[in-house]
């Protein structure tokens, strides 16, 4: 327990809030003299624990104190803040100006909220750290989205002494020489790709996304190499390449952590190998908002409405009706009134669109059809079919389709994922009794009966604590917590759940040891951490309270 490497997990505002319960509660314990958290030498995080992460280390590397840390994030937490204050900079022309080369959209609005947030810094925070800052290397997990593979900023520290991670990966990564521009990347964009999940946002693009006043676009086209690979260069980009010898593909889109690795693992092994033998990680503990629990796939349900008997081609014979009938309204109508006027312009604008639609079809008939692809192709030769279907079987169609989709990529798929890391992990001879799996649901009504259970054992938690855990479990992930989440203490659970649950771990880590094993000082811990289980046991926000 003297080289200590963390992970936090995937999970919007609930994972940034359990990361902080985690890291209080190790701030709070003392082992050898000193709190646990400053064991710590690595801390590896996705997505919403890169919040968490992020902000933490900034701190630590600038010499602010855990409480001033754990005040600032408790606060970014709060409500709808963070949300609001995106979607109305996204509105905001002036708010664009300094960063005229960013695509105007949300992930993008998100990064401008999140440089205020960390008062504009940049990544080379971590090159320079003060000493007797107990944290040596940080690295903040994404996703690239030319090979598939994880994009991992890895920070640069100035000690030539211990090797530290690229900003990248195999194929695309800033170079020794570019390290001077990779520590002007802003904190700020490094957050939002690595936060930046899909559905809920659109990929941020290198470099444009990435400029600054600091940084120009071709400032950061020549700090990277992209390497040819077999993952990216199609056929028709080899014929390109050989005509064109400067041919070199510089932009790439980068999107979530969490979707090649949500709990962090892959750099944490990646680090321990880099590792020299003195050095290598005597512990690791994966704090995990994710599970492997899923919903079984149903059928939506199935509700009648008045518009079911319908199809796309009534509608549109309808409307295409109603667009030539209602002109006549001009000849017909001798004295005009005002809802004739409104209904008149309103119809004589939908007839323009009509003629104008029929038109552009008649024109297009006698073009020569482009290859659009196989999809193309078949859709427009069967379309007649799905025009012909009420609309309550395309709805239950196109609502059945969404429904797998959404719980392949957000359960299947990520739950595959997950579960390959920590087979890997537990597998690994290296790691066996060095790993604690720090995960949210520990302590809920997944794993305990909700039923009282007479138990003599200190370990056994409470229906107070139980219900605690099983509602920061059951929380969704967003970068909210709405005014349902605030009038029932969501945040305050969830921060409660990561100190409780990081403390019952660590006392089943310890309980696993021999008693010959057992120094002085983690027989002192062991007797601390029971203390504070059975008050947690009593009261599961006593920690809340003190701090």
């Amino acid at each position: 327990m003297k080289n200590i490497a963390l992970a936090f997990s995937g999970g919007g505002f609930r994972a940034a809030a359990y990361s902080l319960g985690c890291l209080s509660y190790l701030n709070r314990i003392r082992y050898e003299g000193k709190p646990l958290l400053h064991n710590v030498r690595y801390i590896s995080s996705t997505s919403g624990g890169s919040i968490t992460n992020l902000m933490y280390s900034s701190y630590l590397f600038e010499g602010k104190s855990f409480d001033t840390f754990y005040a600032d994030l408790n606060e970014k937490l709060s409500g709808e803040q963070l949300l609001g204050d995106a979607i109305r900079t996204l509105d905001t022309p002036s708010a664009w100006k300094e960063r005229p080369h960013k695509s105007r959209n949300l992930i993008n609005s998100f990064s401008l909220v999140y440089d205020k947030m960390f008062a504009g810094k940049t990544f080379g925070v971590f090159s320079n750290p003060t000493p007797g800052v107990h944290l040596e290397e940080i690295c903040v997990n994404a996703t690239e989205f030319s090979n598939g593979l994880p994009f991992r900023f890895q920070s640069q520290n100035e000690d030539k002494k211990r090797s530290v991670g690229k900003i990248g990966n195999r194929y695309i990564y800033f170079t020794p020489k570019g390290k001077s521009v990779s520590d002007q990347l802003k904190l700020a964009d490094i957050l939002a790709c690595s936060s930046c999940f899909p559905s809920g946002f659109e990929p941020m693009l290198f470099p444009e996304d990435f400029t600054s006043r600091q940084l120009t676009k071709e400032t950061l086209e020549n700090a990277i190499v992209y390497e040819e690979n077999e993952y990216t260069l199609s056929d028709y980009n080899r014929m390109d390449f050989l005509r064109n010898k400067d041919f070199e593909k510089k932009q790439f889109g980068i999107m979530d952590g969490g979707i090649t690795d949500n709990q962090g693992i892959g750099s944490f092994l990646k680090a321990d190998a880099r590792r020299k033998k003195d050095e290598k990680f005597d512990l690791f503990i994966s704090c995990d908002v994710s599970s492997y629990l899923m919903d079984g796939y149903t059928l939506p349900v199935y509700k009648n409405r008045w518009y079911n008997g319908f199809s796309l081609r009534i509608i549109g014979t309808l409307l295409f009706v109603i667009g030539c009938v209602f002109p006549l309204l001009w000849f017909l109508v001798k004295e005009w009134k005002p809802w004739h006027y409104v209904v008149g312009t309103l119809t004589g604008v939908f007839s323009v669109a009509v003629i104008g639609f029929m038109l552009f079809k008649i024109l297009k008939a006698f073009q020569k059809p482009a290859n659009k692809g196989s999809w193309n192709t078949v859709f427009k030769k069967y379309s007649y079919v799905l025009y012909k279907l009420r609309f309550d079987i395309l709805k239950h169609m196109v609502q059945s389709r969404a429904k797998s989709v959404f719980i392949l990529a957000n359960d299947v798929y990520l739950k595959q994922i997950r579960r390959m890391y920590y087979d890997n992990l537990f597998t690994n001879k290296k790691y066996r009794n060095k790993v604690i799996q720090n995960t949210i649901y520990d302590l809920s009504r997944v794993n305990f009966d909700s039923q009282p259970v007479i138990d003599n054992s200190p370990l056994y938690p409470s229906q107070k604590l139980i219900s605690v855990a099983e509602k920061a479990r059951t929380m969704s992930t967003t970068l909210w917590f709405d005014s349902h989440h605030q009038s029932e203490k969501v945040k305050e659970s969830i921060i409660a759940t990561g100190q409780f649950t990081t403390c019952y771990n660590l006392l089943l880590f310890l309980g696993k040891l021999k008693e010959t094993d057992k120094t002085p000082d983690i027989v002192e811990l062991e007797a601390l951490l029971r203390l504070d289980f059975e008050t947690f046991t009593t009261d599961p926000f006593f920690m809340q309270s003190s701090l």
